[in-house]
């Protein structure tokens, strides 16, 4: 599951390959070669140690043309030269090792981000570029806008899509209840997975606010089961915040210097066990390394 709206963005892709072809017929008229299989390609291009190259997605596809490469990568603003040099980069070293045509499609929910993104992505000086990159783009511009639960649960992946690339709508509640109204028409597990996608996917926000509502008061069978998973997690998160803070105060009380990043550190942990045993330790503790480190007899 993703843990930021960057990453949801290009995830679905890798639980859904054929996502790629549909969502390119669907916003850009694009007819994709059917998939015959698909592989995952490794994130990491870095070969010089000091640059750092991850490329977000790359799918290795077959298809009855021959295999094709595809490098899909989320965007919340209009791209650096840096990024767009890293764009040549990846697309140029995937296709010399894989000996494979790639192309580079960019998701974005960002107006301003797929306008810029159309540009011709070029190398080389202005007068005379050395190269040119022309990516697809899916964004709100043209991914469909669905505010009907029927059409949303004819692909209720692509609905999650286009929700995720419509979020700063204005009206992006009204496809958020039509997701909801599709899920309803899933199996459960199924639908639970898309909704905390949607949960990831949305970030912070009225569109946040509005999706957390759908899950937290209706009655949909998916949500009541999120919903009790949620608050579950709520509840241990509570009981290891409430361990957090009985331990700041015992070395507090101790006269126990933390810096902040140790500080960070015991307010971050959800690890009860952990908690606990720092708890403990911090009643016989004179710096903050006899709480971190088990005592030496």
């Amino acid at each position: 599951m993703p843990k930021t709206p960057h990453e949801a963005m290009h995830h679905l892709f890798r639980d859904d390959p054929d996502l790629v072809r549909r969502a390119l017929k669907v916003c850009l008229d694009e007819d994709f070669p059917q998939f015959n299989s698909v592989v995952v390609i490794d994130s990491d291009l870095t070969e010089i140690k000091t640059i750092t190259r991850e490329v977000d997605t790359a799918l290795l596809v077959e298809t009855d043309l021959g295999p094709e490469i595809l490098v899909i990568e989320p965007q919340s603003k209009p791209p650096t030269q840096d990024k767009k040099r890293a764009w040549h980069w990846y697309l140029s070293y995937l296709e010399a090792y894989y000996k494979a045509p790639a192309t580079l499609i960019i998701l974005t929910a960002d107006r301003a981000a797929a306008a810029a993104c159309r540009r011709p992505i070029t190398l080389g000086p202005e007068r005379r570029p050395s190269a040119t990159v022309h990516p697809l783009i899916i964004g709100p511009d043209n991914a469909p806008f669905i505010t009907d639960s029927i059409v949303a649960g004819e692909d209720v992946m692509l609905a999650v899509l286009a929700a995720l690339a419509h979020r700063l709508n204005p009206a992006i509640n009204t496809a958020l209840d039509a997701l909801a109204g599709a899920l309803h028409s899933i199996d459960i597990e199924s639908a639970k997975f898309f909704a905390e996608y949607v949960v990831v996917g949305l970030g912070e926000g009225g569109a946040y606010d509005h999706w957390k509502g759908i899950i937290m008061t209706m009655t949909y069978p998916f949500a009541s089961k999120l919903r009790e998973e949620l608050m579950q997690k709520g509840r241990v998160e509570g009981r290891a915040e409430g361990l957090a803070q009985a331990l700041l105060m015992v070395l507090t009380d101790h006269n126990v210097a933390l810096s902040s990043e140790e500080r960070t550190r015991i307010e971050a942990c959800q690890d009860e066990l952990l908690l606990s045993t720092w708890l403990h330790r911090a009643s016989y503790a004179t710096t903050a390394a006899d709480v971190f480190e088990a005592r030496k007899d």
